[in-house]
C-alpha cells in the first residue's frame, strides 16, 4: 500500500464518521421539530438548531494533525519500509544514520503529518546522491588531470622526435661534407708532385676535419643532455600519471564497490545477484553445467528489532554474513536479497550437495553465540533450497527456492527443505 492510497482512506473514513455524527444530529432535530408541531420546517431553523450542537461543531472542526492510533501504526510502517528500501541502496555510513532515525522513531511515535514524517530520511537520501555526484567530479578532475599529464609527455617525445631526425639529418649531410673533402683531397694528392707540398695541403686538411669533428661532438654532447633533461622530464610526468592512475583506480574499486556490494554486510547486493543469476543460467542451459540455488532468511528478525532496536537487528545481519562466508566455499556467490534474506548461488552442486551445504550452515549459526551488551540472542536461520533446470527463469528458480524457504519457516524454522519437498496441491 503506498503512503497516497493510505492516507486517503484515512481521509475517506474520517469523512464517513462526521457524515454519520450529522446525519444522526439532523434526524434528531427533525424528531425534535415534529414533536414540538413546528408548522414550518427550513433550512435556517434546521441550521440554527444543528449550530447549537456540540457534536457538530466537533464533526467540522478542521484537524488534520489528529491521527488514531490505527493511523499511527500505518504511517509507521509506511516509513519503515521506505527506509528500509533507502537502507538496501546507500552504503554503510548512511544506513547508520537511517537505522538511528528508525530507532528514534519507534520511542518517540508519529508527530505530525505524514510529509513530516519522511523528511528526514528523504535528506539523508538527498545528501547521498549530493555525495556520490561529488565523487563523480573528482573522478572527472582526475581524469583532467590524466589527460594534461599526457599531453605534457606528448610534447617533449615530439620535441625528442623532431630532435633525432634533426640529428640524423646533420649526420647525414656531415658524412655527405666529409666524402666530398676527402675526394677534394684525393685529387689535390694527384695534383701535387712535390712531397712537401702533399704534406703540407694534408696537414691543413686534417686539421680542418679535426675541427669538424669537435663540433660535432660538442652538438652532440648539447643534443644529448637536452635528451637526458627530456627523459628526465618524462620520467618525472610519467611518475606523477602513475600516481592519478592509481587514485582512480581506487576511486573506480570504491564506486564499484557500492554498486555491486551491498553497504551494511560487505556481501554482493541485488543487482550483483541479478547479474551473477543470468549468468548461471546461461552457462546451465549452454553447458548442461548443475547448480543449485539457497535461501536463507534469519528467523524472528522483526523480534530482534523490536526488543533491542535496528542497531543491533544491523549486528545480526552482519554476523549472518559472516557466518556464512566462514561455512561456504570461495566460489560460491553470497549476496544480501533485501531485508534479513540472503541468497546464495551454488556451482557445480546438485541438490544433495546444496542439502549438505544448508544443513552446515543452519547447525552452524544456531551452535555460535550472537550477544549484545552481554546477552545473548538467539540466532537461528531458515533455509529454502531449489536446483536449476533448463528453461529456468531468474524468477521461476527463485520462487521454487522462496516456497521451499516458507515451507521451513512453516514446519517451525530452523530448517531446511527443498523443492522437493513442496506438495503441489490437486487442481
Amino acid at each position: 500500500m503506498t503512503q497516497k492510497a493510505c492516507i486517503k482512506e484515512i481521509d475517506i473514513a474520517s469523512f464517513e464518521e462526521k457524515v454519520y455524527v450529522i446525519a444522526d444530529e439532523l434526524l434528531g432535530i427533525l424528531k425534535e421539530l415534529s414533536r414540538e408541531n413546528q408548522k414550518q420546517i427550513n433550512c435556517k431553523l434546521i441550521a440554527e438548531k444543528m449550530s447549537q450542537r456540540e457534536t457538530v461543531k466537533s464533526a467540522l472542526a478542521h484537524n488534520p494533525a489528529a491521527t488514531s492510533d490505527t493511523d499511527i501504526v500505518q504511517l509507521r510502517e509506511i516509513a519503515n519500509t521506505v527506509i528500509e528500501k533507502f537502507s538496501e541502496m546507500v552504503p554503510s555510513h548512511i544506513t547508520e544514520n537511517l537505522s538511528v532515525f528508525k530507532d528514534a522513531l519507534d520511542r518517540k511515535g508519529i508527530s505530525g503529518n505524514a510529509t513530516d514524517w519522511l523528511d528526514s530520511p528523504l535528506d539523508i537520501l538527498k545528501k547521498y546522491i549530493a555525495s556520490i555526484s561529488g565523487r563523480n567530479k573528482e573522478l572527472e578532475e582526475f581524469m583532467k588531470q590524466t589527460i594534461s599529464h599526457l599531453s605534457a609527455i606528448e610534447r617533449p617525445l615530439a620535441s625528442e622526435l623532431s630532435s633525432q631526425k634533426q640529428k640524423f639529418t646533420e649526420d647525414r649531410k656531415f658524412e655527405e661534407d666529409l666524402n666530398k673533402y676527402m675526394s677534394t683531397m684525393k685529387d689535390e694528392c694527384n695534383a701535387f708532385t712535390d712531397i712537401t707540398a702533399i704534406k703540407t695541403a694534408f696537414m691543413g686538411k686534417i686539421e680542418n676535419i679535426s675541427k669538424g669533428f669537435e663540433k660535432k661532438r660538442e652538438k652532440d654532447i648539447l643534443r644529448l643532455k637536452e635528451t637526458e633533461k627530456t627523459l628526465e622530464d618524462m620520467s618525472k610526468r610519467m611518475n606523477e600519471v602513475k600516481h592519478e592512475a592509481e587514485e582512480i583506480r581506487k576511486r573506480s574499486q570504491e564506486i564499484e564497490i557500492e554498486v555491486y556490494r551491498d553497504a551494511l554486510t560487505g556481501l554482493h547486493n541485488r543487482k550483483a545477484y541479478d547479474e551473477r543469476m543470468t549468468e548461471t543460467l546461461a552457462n546451465a542451459e549452454r553447458y548442461d553445467l548443475i547448480a543449485s540455488l539457497m535461501v536463507c532468511d534469519i528467523d524472528f528478525f522483526k523480534k530482534i528489532n523490536d526488543t533491542f532496536g535496528h542497531k543491533v537487528g544491523d549486528l545480526a545481519l552482519k554476523k549472518l554474513a559472516d557466518f556464512l562466508r566462514e561455512r561456504l566455499r570461495k566460489n560460491d556467490f553470497i549476496s544480501r536479497y533485501g531485508g534479513e534474506e540472503f541468497v546464495i548461488i551454488l556451482p557445480h552442486t546438485d541438490i544433495s550437495g546444496a542439502i549438505i551445504a544448508g544443513e552446515g550452515i543452519r547447525s552452524y549459526i544456531a551452535r555460535s553465540v550472537f550477544s549484545y551488551k552481554s546477552r545473548e540472542i538467539p540466532l537461528t536461520i531458515s533455509v529454502g533450497i531449489s536446483s536449476f533446470k533448463k528453461g529456468d527463469t531468474v524468477t521461476s528458480v527463485f520462487e521454487r527456492a522462496d516456497q521451499a524457504l516458507y515451507l521451513a519457516k512453516k514446519s517451525g524454522r530452523n530448517a531446511v527443505k527443498t523443492e522437493n519437498d513442496i506438495v503441489v496441491e490437486p487442481s
